[in-house]
């Protein structure tokens, strides 16, 4: 599971290649947390904060309210002014919140960073209309102002818990302005109002971070159950849940290649030899400790395509995409030599353990997944049966590929058998 140090984001065009970077690298500063994440768990958050259309809704009914009451308290050209701008500006924040919305309901990414770019340039002229009302000197207007930011700030300290940067930010936009008319302003005693303001504010950011690892530790658990899900904890092989789904997709995917037929497609089942009675001799740790290696043996012996699972105990599945059953042959060959080596894992005597491998190709021993596995492990028991150390393809169970001679050679002509010197 890759860390990123920083989410991906999509920067409006500038004209400025400068700009642009130092804008970019400001907006990726702001949607990451305190400590780099996962780049989904990033996203996820992104999306968290920008996809709430209610809340947004709510906050811009309240910041026009106040807009209108100043316009009509004042009559001034700067009360108009802001009630226009902040009209724009809300329709822009809310088109920017749809559009996103309707990206990810259409399964693409969208851009989740242009909202964040319209909040700040309506944080900061909305920060200057709230100052406005304080130099206006009507009591009700300040009064009025101070009471939306106080809401804006608890409102973002919620709605923005995925990017505390961000909310963080935006809350102190929204304040300081306002705080600095207040300390400014010549009515008696507003400069404690004044002061008083940048601590309320430093309060609702430490609400903001708390609400961030609340959310985040949720997250993190769910993406963690999600892999334990899918995955296997120890080897860290997609485990026999994702086989079947990974496996229903490459055979829908050979099953529908345009103008090219069928395209073959072969599975190995794989049992260890030998690997029981080392693990009930040796114990548990000992055999934990193989399956590791085995696993990372797999990896070196297949193409960077293929498809490893562990789909239990000492049970291994290789999916081979775009691979006919003879071409399958000489994975097979590699893997049954290299998990043959001897495993040195500390103790006197190196272990040797081998592997025993059926294989089943599509669309000759099955046209479906369950087919194909059922098929595939049935010749990996008659492998077993005849010797272990082989790999049997299913086709009638007929041929077998060994390492190992078979003891009665005649009985069966038709098969074909390669020695271990051969490998």
């Amino acid at each position: 599971m890759p860390y990123v140090n920083e989410v991906d984001i999509h920067p409006i065009e500038t004209g400025e290649a400068g700009h642009t970077g130092a804008m970019a690298r400001a907006i990726a500063w702001l949607v990451n947390g305190p400590r780099c994440q996962p780049q989904p768990i990033t996203r996820r958050l992104l999306l968290h904060s920008q996809t709430k259309a209610r809340s947004l809704v709510l906050a811009i009914l309240s910041t026009v309210l106040l807009t209108i009451v100043a316009a009509t308290m004042t009559g001034a050209a700067w009360a108009y002014t802001w009630l226009g701008v902040e009209l724009a500006f809300g329709v822009a924040r809310y088109a920017a919140l749809r559009s996103l919305i309707r990206a990810q309901a259409a399964g693409r990414a969208g851009n989740a960073v242009l909202p964040l770019y319209i909040g700040l340039s309506w944080g900061v002229s909305y920060a200057i209309g709230c100052a406005m009302c304080v130099v206006s000197g009507e009591w009700p207007l300040i009064l009025l102002a101070g009471m939306v930011i106080a809401g804006l700030a608890g409102g973002i300290s919620s709605r923005n818990a995925g990017t505390p940067r961000y909310g963080i930010t935006l809350i102190y936009i929204l304040g300081l302005p306002y705080t600095c008319a207040l300390a400014l302003s010549p009515i008696p005693h507003m400069y404690v109002v004044g002061i008083l303001v940048p601590l309320w504010g430093l309060g609702m950011a430490l609400v903001l971070m708390e609400n961030y690892q609340v959310l985040l530790n949720l997250f993190l658990k769910e993406r963690e159950n999600q892999w334990l899900a899918n995955y296997d904890p120890l080897t860290g092989l997609p485990n026999r849940t994702m086989q079947h789904q990974r496996f229903e997709h490459l055979l829908q995917s050979a099953l529908s290649t345009p103008g090219r037929g069928y395209q073959p497609l072969t599975v190995f089942c794989l049992d260890l030899d030998g690997f029981k009675a080392a693990n009930d001799c040796y114990g548990h740790a000992l055999g934990d400790a193989v399956l590791v290696v085995v696993a990372e043996r797999l990896r070196h012996c297949v193409r960077d395509h293929d498809l490893i699972f562990r789909v239990g105990g000492d049970e291994f599945v290789i999916l081979l995409p775009a691979t006919n059953a003879d071409e399958s042959t000489a994975i097979a060959r590699r893997v049954i030599a290299r998990i043959a080596e001897p495993f040195d894992l500390g103790r006197e005597e190196p272990l040797t353990i081998g592997v025993s491998i059926g294989s089943a190709t599509f669309p000759r021993d099955g046209s479906t997944v369950d087919a194909l596995l059922r098929a595939a492990d049935s010749a990996m028991y008659e492998a077993k049966r005849q010797g272990k150390g082989i790999v049997v393809q299913c086709d009638g169970l007929d041929d077998a590929i060994g390492l190992v001679p078979e003891a009665d050679a005649n009985s069966r002509a038709a098969r074909r058998v390669w020695s271990g010197a051969e490998a």
